[in-house]
């Protein structure tokens, strides 16, 4: 009877996705680095390396700079621009 040995390997696979798609997987990110957040349907805005949901600075999700960067790259990817909070 022939000895089984287990091999393992990796395969090249190209998918496509769309701008907006790989935003939303982006954000999928963001939810399970902050545990979750129900945004209740509101944006996310960044400020100094803070994020916020809404328009204001009071409901504020993280003051990561990380988490702002990957914010603003979803809001590039589905909007065209970061949407920073005004002064």
């Amino acid at each position: 009877m022939d000895k089984k040995i287990t091999v393992s390997g990796l395969q090249k696979v190209e998918i496509e996705i769309t701008e907006k798609e790989l935003a939303w997987a982006i954000m999928g990110i963001v939810q399970n680095r902050l545990g979750g957040i129900d945004d209740a349907g509101c944006d996310w805005f960044t400020e100094a390396g803070s994020t916020y949901i809404g328009n204001e600075r009071e409901w504020v999700v993280s003051h990561d700079p990380d988490i702002s960067f990957l914010v603003d790259a979803a809001n590039i990817l589905s909007i065209g621009h970061r949407m920073e909070l005004e002064n």
